[in-house]
Formats: structure tokens, C-alpha cells, sequence
């Protein structure tokens, strides 16, 4: 048998014979039938092999090549956070190379010594570049204070979005203007009087582009954590960790952009069940809002496919550019997976988005869930440009509180 078939067979007879793997669903009154069973095999999750081979189908490779190249890729995630919290200032950004099979690591400065001795723990090839001249935050620094500059140019600025590169150290303004000249002279002279200043950091750069096109599409005609809400997607359950044991208190969330007032909440029709749902709170600045309960009582799970649901043990954090993750929506009804190509674009009223390598969204899936596994990567956007994007979870706190978070389940046995 193929090794999908073999690992299929492996957890349904774990299923059968070990009641361990399906016990917090039978304690949360949910059906274990419709919830991945919590096991692992050798050191992955259930959950991660089942979005393996959503992510060898998307890629065309095979689940064994899948495993070898994409299966990793949640350590660095590890690596890039510790060095975060060292190294704030220097870190320059992660990546995933070489469809893969090799990861790059870059630095402000010197590259330190346990950033040498963390990248020895994953297990392909890491490349560690030092002396890049500048950081990932001073990146965000230099975008901020470019975006600030074009944006206050309402008068000739229609919408507008800002992104940087961690390879180069460019950052790139793209404006739609409110009228775009037709000749050359004519844009020249309105780049001109949009340009930006160049940051104080040499290393990096600024660039303005102009476009005709639509800098974002948000995806709200139909909406549906994974459920239906209104015309959206709902993303994850979110928790306020200074009153964690009121009900009321859990809410769930989507895209701001989704709107406001009420919206009916629908399950999958596996479960069936309608529930009137209210904004509870939203983002001038992040694509994220939050939801009441209805008269539900809320889960820490998500429906990652049409009908099928697992927990989030984690949050994403240190997103790596390369690296592969998977969403679901009400409109696509499958899960699908891409890769990262762009981290940290912001416009107006959507701030650090992470933006794929293709279109694996449309409109409908708004506010539906990001993911890796049982890590809680984000909330559907719509398409940044012609690719999908989202809003990291990790950015909740900052868009409704501090207090607020994804609920979570430690991780189960």
C-alpha cells in the first residue's frame, strides 16, 4: 500500500483500540467520528500529516517528499522565535529555500554564536548571513515612516500598500493614484511628488510603484472559525485570559472587513446548529474582529476541511518566507495550502499581513482560518494583489487587546 493508505489504516486502528486519542472529544461532547484523533506518529501530529498531503497535492510532490521537505519547517518557526527574543534588534528575517530542503537565517550584525548552535538542530541545511546592514524591525521602522509620508497625500492617493524585502532591505510603497496619467511625463511627475525620503540606514532603500490595479480584493460576498458567519468564515475561538473561566468572555473572530451588527453563525452540516452572532469588537488597523458566542458554547477546535475539525495547541510565530501553510474557507470548502513569498505588508487599515505564492482563496473564505498542524497561523484577508493573504494571529493581542488571545488546548496524547 502507498504510505498514505498505511498511515490511514495505522490511526484508525489506533482509534479503535486506544481510547486515549479521541478522549477530550468524548469530554467535549463532540463527536470523536467528525475530530482528528490527538496522536502522533513517530514525532508529527495526525494533524500535520493530514495537511501534508493537502500540501503535497498543492505542490506536486509526493506525501514522502512532502514530509521531507515541509514537515520541518514548524522548527524554524522555533529557531526564528528564540532568536527573536535575544536578538530583537539583528535578527533580518528567516527563510525557506530550495523548495525546502535548506533554510537561511540573516543578521543586522555578527551572526552570534547560538544562533551556530540552534540552526545545528534542524535537520537540513542551514545558511547563516551575517553583516546585512539592517534588521527585520528596522525594516518595519523604514516601511512605517515611507507608508506614513505617501498615505498623507490623500489628495493624490486612492489606496495604497507597503511591503520590504528581507534579502534586499528594499521596501517598496505601491500607490493607486486617484487618477493615473496615461503618459510617462505625467507619472514621473506624480512619483515625484509622492516619493518618500530615503531611510537613514544606507543598507536599506525605498521604492515607490505606481498601479492601475487593485491593491486588495477583501473576500466578503459569502462569509463563514472555520463555520459560516453571515457572508464570512470564522477564524479561531479567542479567549480574555483576565476572566478565563466566564463564557461570556470567548468569542470568536473574522475579518473586520466582514462588518458589523449581527450575522447567523452555521456549523458544517455535519454538526448542523444556527446561532445569531453580534460584533463584539473589531481593528481600525488589522483585519480582525471579534464575535459573541450566540447561544453557543465555543471549542477550542476549527474546521481545518469541509466537516472535519481539530484543536490549536499553538500560535504561529516567526513566520519564514518559503514556508508552506494551509487555510480553509466556506467558499473554497477544501483546505488548500501555499507558501509564504512576502511577510509584513500593510495597508491603511490592514496592518502585517503575510502573503502567499498564489491564490488559494476566494471571496466568501474571509476570516477563515490559517494553519500549520495544531498551530493557529491567521485570518483570511482576501488577496493582496493576485495572491492570498492573511493576518497572523499573533497580532490578535495588538488588534483587540492585550488580553486577548487564541484559546488553545495543550497539545493532546
Amino acid at each position: 500500500m502507498t504510505l498514505a493508505d498505511a498511515i490511514d489504516a495505522h490511526v484508525a486502528h489506533a482509534v479503535a483500540t486506544n481510547p486515549s486519542v479521541t478522549a477530550r472529544a468524548k469530554e467535549d461532547g463532540v463527536d470523536p467520528a467528525v475530530v482528528e484523533p490527538e496522536m502522533k506518529i513517530d514525532d508529527l501530529w495526525v494533524s500535520e500529516l493530514t495537511d501534508l498531503k493537502v500540501a503535497a497535492e498543492g505542490n506536486k510532490i509526493t506525501l514522502e517528499e512532502a514530509i521531507e521537505t515541509i514537515a520541518w519547517q514548524p522548527r524554524l518557526n522555533e529557531v526564528g522565535a528564540k532568536l527573536e527574543v535575544r536578538y530583537p534588534a539583528e535578527l533580518s528575517g528567516l527563510a525557506v529555500l530550495d523548495d525546502g530542503r535548506r533554510a537561511q537565517i540573516g543578521f543586522k550584525g555578527e551572526i552570534p554564536a547560538d544562533a551556530i548552535e540552534l540552526a545545528k538542530t534542524l535537520p537540513v541545511t542551514v545558511e547563516l548571513v551575517g553583516s546585512k546592514g539592517f534588521s527585520e524591525k528596522d525594516l518595519e521602522q523604514a516601511r512605517d515612516a515611507a507608508f506614513a509620508q505617501v498615505s498623507a497625500r490623500r489628495d493624490l492617493v486612492e489606496t495604497l500598500s507597503g511591503g520590504y524585502d528581507t534579502d534586499t532591505g528594499v521596501v517598496t510603497i505601491t500607490v493607486k493614484p486617484r487618477g493615473m496619467p496615461r503618459d510617462a511625463t505625467g507619472q514621473r511627475a506624480v512619483s515625484a511628488q509622492l516619493q518618500p525620503a530615503q531611510p537613514a540606514n544606507k543598507k536599506i532603500s525605498v521604492r515607490l510603484r505606481l498601479t492601475e490595479n487593485d491593491l486588495v480584493t477583501p473576500q466578503d460576498s459569502y462569509m463563514r472559525g472555520g463555520g459560516l458567519l453571515g457572508g464570512c468564515t470564522t477564524g479561531f475561538n479567542i479567549i480574555n485570559q483576565n476572566q478565563p473561566n466566564d463564557p461570556d468572555q470567548r468569542r470568536t473572530t473574522t475579518a473586520q472587513h466582514c462588518g458589523t451588527g449581527g450575522a447567523l453563525y452555521a456549523n458544517h452540516n455535519v454538526h448542523l446548529g444556527k446561532t445569531l452572532s453580534d460584533y463584539a469588537s473589531g481593528s481600525s488597523s488589522y483585519d480582525v474582529a471579534s464575535w459573541t458566542r450566540g447561544d453557543f458554547v465555543l471549542t477550542r477546535t476549527f474546521y481545518y476541511d469541509w466537516n472535519n475539525a481539530r484543536y490549536a495547541y499553538y500560535v504561529g510565530t516567526s513566520p519564514a518566507k518559503g514556508q508552506n501553510i494551509c487555510a480553509f474557507g466556506m467558499s473554497t470548502r477544501v483546505a488548500k495550502c501555499a507558501n509564504i513569498s512576502q511577510i509584513g505588508l500593510s495597508y491603511p487599515d490592514a496592518r502585517g499581513l503575510i502573503v502567499m505564492d498564489r491564490q488559494i482563496s476566494i471571496a466568501g473564505d474571509s476570516g477563515g482560518p490559517w494553519y500549520k498542524g495544531n498551530t493557529a497561523w491567521g485570518i483570511t484577508m482576501g488577496l493582496c494583489g493576485a495572491n492570498s493573504c492573511f493576518t497572523p494571529a499573533y497580532l490578535i493581542p495588538s488588534a483587540l487587546g492585550a488580553a486577548w488571545k487564541v484559546w488553545t488546548a495543550p497539545p493532546g496524547t
